[in-house]
């Protein structure tokens, strides 16, 4: 059985730096799947901003 939890770091939602090349940090917020017969942890990024970091390479890739 899973179960999704927001994650914190210093009372504040744990977040992945975007690469977007703009002068000020983006970022997207990171869930936790956790696997409540292991306790494995998967680290996961919400779709809507899964879209964002997509764009983001498609723009970096050419």
């Amino acid at each position: 059985m899973h179960k999704q939890y927001e994650t914190l770091a210093y009372s504040m939602p744990l977040k992945l730096k975007r690469q977007t090349g703009n002068l000020w940090d983006k970022t997207v917020n990171l869930m936790a799947d956790v696997d409540l017969e292991t306790g494995e942890v998967k680290l996961l990024v919400p779709p809507a901003d899964l879209k964002k970091l997509r764009k983001d390479a498609e723009k970096t890739n050419h």
